[in-house]
């Protein structure tokens, strides 16, 4: 029996907000941007805009496109959607405040998350530190893309697995990780 080759999963990210990071310490011009990335592809992370105003509750309204290769078979059921918040520290290495890993089964499943035909989903997540303290919830909006593009994926989405609304628009953002 022969097998359509599977079209991949194009997914948009907005990288909504936070709130309560940094929770019982002073954050009085504390600055933070977002590194998001798949977990089976981290060489291609995405680093939002720092957000300079919200302190512990920032909001970047960034849009990431990430593209999943082979929804639904044994590799996606593990893969998972990264995001490494940091606080921008002055003369020394940023620090990151925490971590939100979405697996993308919970993104993607007919029950609650985003599949074709249907409008973007919003999502809380806790974020934690290593040893798995809360520190704060992060806020996202998911769409799936799929729908949009009929036959093929674009030429400037075949390039790259992940990809930011800013590059798309010609205004390269800053690396800071």
């Amino acid at each position: 029996m022969e097998t359509s080759p599977r079209k991949p999963l194009i997914l948009e990210i907005n990288l909504i907000s936070a709130q309560g990071l940094g929770r019982g310490r002073k954050s009085s011009g504390m600055q933070t941007y977002v590194v998001a990335y798949l977990n089976q592809k981290q060489n291609q992370k995405l680093t939002s805009r720092i957000d300079k105003d919200g302190n512990n509750n920032p909001t970047w309204n960034d849009k990431f496109i990430f593209v999943v290769d082979e929804v639904g078979d044994d590799s996606t059921t593990h893969s998972c959607l990264v995001f490494e918040i940091f606080r921008v520290r002055r003369f020394v290495k940023d620090k990151r405040i925490g971590v939100v890993r979405v697996l993308l089964d919970n993104l993607i499943s007919r029950n609650h998350g985003c599949i074709e035909g249907e409008s973007p989903k919003f999502a809380a997540f806790h974020v934690r530190t290593p040893s798995g303290e809360h520190v704060g919830i992060l806020n996202i909006g998911v769409a799936n893309l799929n729908t949009m593009f009929h036959q093929e994926i674009p030429k400037f989405l075949s390039l790259d697995s992940a990809l930011d609304y800013r590059r798309l628009m010609g205004s390269e953002p800053v690396a800071k990780a």
